[in-house]
């Protein structure tokens, strides 16, 4: 501003050294020498015009650039100004998660005692020892899953023999019935009279005429259970001497008088 206020005192000085210049020319007294000097300083006046409109020009441009400059910067100043929001708000979600995070630790501190104690209560006191302990018990079930399959299989096992015993045991005692039922048909009975347990042999109340052979074996039974087995040494008239048939006896027990004695083979098969 203040390089056109000079630019402007020389333009107007200027005018007036021209005007007064073309007085002396065309006046009555006019000379030669102002009008040369008026020409020269006429350039120095067209020279100083010059630099007054590059001056312009120049200002021009410089208050162009400085306007660009000047929203430059308020663009970048709205930039800061928004990154120093976002800032803010960033500082403000980290506060929060902060919290929100310490809150979380507190939680899993919490759960992390009451996992403790009850560690305490089932007698560990970490998560490696829960983890061997584990291993202990998967170990020892899958051992067990082994007795118990074997167990299985040795229970299949008995069960079938024991079908198989069930039914070889029917199968005797079927035969025991009939064989019974075949001893019934013997008919007669006889007590046993006397033992001598030292020679090992017995009286029996039957003699020649009863349905007993020599060589005959006999069954010796108690209250409808057996006792033991005799083989007829001796058929007399009114009696029959038998020895006792060796381990027929059981046992504890012993062939006492009074016990009774049949064939031991249905009648139609004793010889």
């Amino acid at each position: 501003m203040k390089t056109v206020l000079v630019v402007l005192l020389i333009l107007a000085a200027g005018a007036g050294a021209w005007f007064s210049g073309l007085s002396g020319l065309f006046g009555v007294n006019g000379q030669y020498q102002d009008f040369k000097e008026m020409i020269t300083y006429r350039k120095v006046l067209d020279k100083e015009i010059r630099n007054w409109t590059g001056l312009r020009n120049d200002m021009i441009k410089n208050r162009g650039l400085a306007a660009e400059e000047n929203l430059s910067l308020t663009s970048n100043k709205a930039s800061v100004t928004q990154q120093r929001d976002e800032q803010l708000s960033k500082e403000t979600e980290l506060k929060e998660e902060e919290v929100q995070l310490n809150a979380d630790l507190s939680k899993i501190n919490k759960q992390m005692d009451e996992l403790k104690a009850k560690l305490n209560d089932f007698g560990v006191s970490s998560v490696q020892e829960i983890q061997a302990k584990m291993e202990s018990m998967e170990a020892s079930n899958k051992k067990l899953q082994e007795d118990i399959d074997q167990i299985k299989s040795a229970t299949e096992v008995a069960a079938k023999k024991r079908a198989e015993q069930a039914t070889e045991l029917a199968g005797r005692q079927k035969e025991q019935a009939e064989y019974r039922a075949a001893l019934a048909k013997n008919g007669d009975e006889y007590p046993v009279l006397s033992v001598d347990p030292q020679w090992g042999f017995v009286v029996i109340g039957a003699g020649q005429g009863s349905n007993i052979d020599p060589n005959t074996v006999l069954l010796v039974t108690r209250d409808g259970r057996s006792i033991g087995k005799l083989k007829v040494t001796s058929l007399e008239k009114n009696q029959t001497v038998a020895d006792i048939v060796k381990d027929s006896v059981p046992a504890g027990m012993s062939i006492q008088p009074g016990d009774m004695v049949q064939l031991l083979r249905p009648l139609q098969s004793a010889k």
